[in-house]
């Protein structure tokens, strides 16, 4: 026991000195990720999980991201959880920010669809101390579809596939124009704007140990519904696009263990 103590704190002060954001100069990354979880009684469990990304191209790391959680099971299949992620920054991009701290909470139903398939409904809330371009909270719902394995396939593998949608709220002020280069609303661009899919398998080889191995990709976009502001403005005057989408793809590998 005291041995899982001393790697959970070791882990935990690793994070610590490493907690990074992403950029919108990466867009084919990889991403490491490694987390520990330990059920307190019955209803409360909490959770480390520390997320390492890499651009594919250069070899080199983007940021890395930490975050505590303690989650509360409320009944059978319906648990909230709270979170707190700092990160930091490895890029170098000049103007971009090293530390960020993010408070988040979260509700989720799981539910049965068929015999061996289970589907989960979550919807998150999302709080940054430090200013971000886009947003100063984001919201998103998340579906997720998980195969339950009949023992027939190896290593109990479960396939999935996971959907989130984002809600920017609370950005920078962004200028608007009209098509005459005239300036009409400056304000935030808050709405709905971005997409992501995420599909993979997981395996449990051994009793507490399990991995997953996954292909993750966002998509950003400008939408009319509930009053959407658009986040790629148009400046007619010089013809540039101050905040244009970020576009990303992942390939992405994780562990985690039960304490």
């Amino acid at each position: 026991m005291m041995k899982k103590i001393v790697l959970t704190i070791l882990i935990s002060l690793i994070s610590l000195t490493n907690n990074a954001q992403i950029t919108e100069t990466d867009n084919q990354m990889f991403w490491g990720i490694i987390s520990l979880s330990k059920k307190v009684d019955k209803k409360i469990s909490v959770s480390y999980l520390q997320l390492n990304s890499i651009d594919i191209k250069s070899g080199k790391f983007n940021f890395i991201q930490s975050e505590f959680s303690l989650n509360y099971k409320l009944k059978k299949r319906l648990i909230t959880s709270l979170a707190y992620s700092p990160t930091f920054s490895l890029d170098g991009v000049p103007g971009n920010q090293l530390i960020y701290h993010r408070l988040s909470g979260k509700i989720k139903l799981k539910t049965k669809v068929l015999k061996r398939l289970n589907m989960n409904n979550s919807i998150v809330g999302e709080y940054h101390f430090t200013q971000r371009s886009k947003w100063k909270q984001r919201y998103y719902y998340r579906l997720d579809f998980e195969y339950k394995n009949n023992r027939k396939l190896p290593w109990k593998m479960k396939p999935f596939i996971s959907q989130k949608i984002y809600w920017y709220q609370g950005g920078r002020l962004l200028q608007y124009y009209d098509n005459l280069g005239n300036k009409t609303d400056l304000k935030s661009p808050n709405g709905l704007h971005a997409y992501r899919v995420k599909t993979g398998v997981k395996l449990y080889p051994l009793k507490k140990w399990n991995f997953t191995i996954y292909y993750q990709k966002q998509k950003e976009f400008n939408s009319s519904l509930f009053g959407s502001s658009d986040i790629n403005s148009l400046n007619p005057n010089s013809n540039k696009i101050r905040r244009s989408f970020y576009d990303f793809s992942v390939i992405g590998f994780s562990c985690n263990y039960k304490l």
